[in-house]
């Protein structure tokens, strides 16, 4: 049978495939956005107020004609919190899967507001998440795992079934975290450090953006040519295995141990929890499957129980009548001494 390049490119974008591995990706993302917002609220006065560093036009001076801000408009502390309180509220909701598009919708204009107030200090994990809350906003994200899902059920008579959904808003999430390593790695490539095998040197020795003092292992030139290479080697991977079956449980778990890494060297919160989970973007419904049954908390539960049920099970002698000879499951205790 000859290759049809159309049939594989609607197959690609349109055939259906399981909600629930989106379902879970909603639900991580939901949870990482309620952090990055309550983060915000440290600093909130010095960042998107005019009591800060940014104060009345200079903001939408700062974005430019084309961005736009509620918070260019609502510039007084309190106001300001509104709108982020308002934000973890649209963010509850779609993590729960409560009218999920609309609460994505909410939280894509709300926080894109939030992001634009100040884009001096956005970093990579700020983009990312703008990024995935705008793919959400297009995708049936509330098929699985939502309440959403629970009340179409309940609708249906309370059948259970698969939802299927067609996955081209979960193409682009895939597409956008190869595209990220991808242009990571290429990029590091046009530099001397990454080639020479030295660049975790300067992150080691980096005390602006390092989480803790690791400058001790730069006397290890070895180790930090390891590190830096296998960090490029790892990158490289998962721009293309993330996309084959085979491959993608081993490539899975060198990004999660590279993004591990990188939460112990730097502190850039969010990037790296958001990375990892966009990876269940790219699983199928049997590899969703196994994943939920070999890590299943409340199987684990279930375990554990029913293992210490069976090492605290004994039993009890049986009673005997009185002035009957003991049988072996009695005990007999040692006559007292004269």
């Amino acid at each position: 049978m000859s290759f049809n390049p159309i049939r594989a490119w609607n197959r690609f974008w349109f055939a259906p495939v399981s909600a629930k591995p989106l379902g879970a990706f909603r639900i991580l993302f939901g949870l990482i956005a309620i952090f990055n917002v309550a983060m915000m609220f440290i600093d909130t006065d010095y960042w998107l107020t005019d009591l800060g560093v940014i104060q009345r036009g200079e903001a939408h001076e700062l974005g430019g004609p084309l961005r736009h801000s509620i918070l260019y408009y609502l510039r007084d502390p309190v106001s300001v919190r509104v709108v982020l309180w308002c934000t973890v509220a649209s963010a509850v909701g779609l993590t729960l899967g409560w009218h999920t598009r609309i609460m994505s919708v909410i939280f894509y204009v709300l926080m894109l507001s939030i992001h634009q107030r100040n884009i001096a200090n956005a970093s990579g994990a700020d983009v990312l998440l703008m990024c995935n809350a705008f793919y959400l906003m297009l995708a049936p994200c509330g098929a699985a795992y939502s309440l959403d899902a629970r009340r179409a059920r309940k609708r249906r008579g309370g059948t259970e079934a698969d939802p299927l959904i067609a996955p081209w808003a979960q193409r682009l999430i895939q597409i956008q975290i190869a595209i990220l390593y991808l242009t990571t790695a290429i990029w590091k490539t046009t530099g001397s450090n990454w080639i020479t095998g030295t660049a975790i040197h300067f992150v080691l020795c980096n005390r602006e953006v390092g989480r803790w003092d690791f400058s001790f292992l730069a006397g290890y030139p070895l180790l930090i040519n390891i590190a830096t290479y296998s960090g490029l080697a790892i990158e490289f991977a998962l721009a293309f295995l993330l996309w084959f079956k085979a491959a993608r449980p081993l490539v899975m778990l060198l990004g999660i141990s590279l993004h591990f890494g990188i939460m112990f060297l730097v502190n850039i919160p969010v990037f790296g929890e958001l990375s990892v989970a966009m990876y269940l973007t790219f699983l199928t419904s049997g590899e969703w499957e196994t994943l939920t049954q070999r890590f299943n908390p409340l199987g684990w539960l279930a375990g554990l129980s029913s293992w210490a049920k069976s090492k605290m099970t004994f039993r009890l002698p049986a009673r005997q009548p009185i002035g009957s000879v003991a049988t072996s499951e009695t005990v007999n205790l040692p006559a007292a001494s004269a």
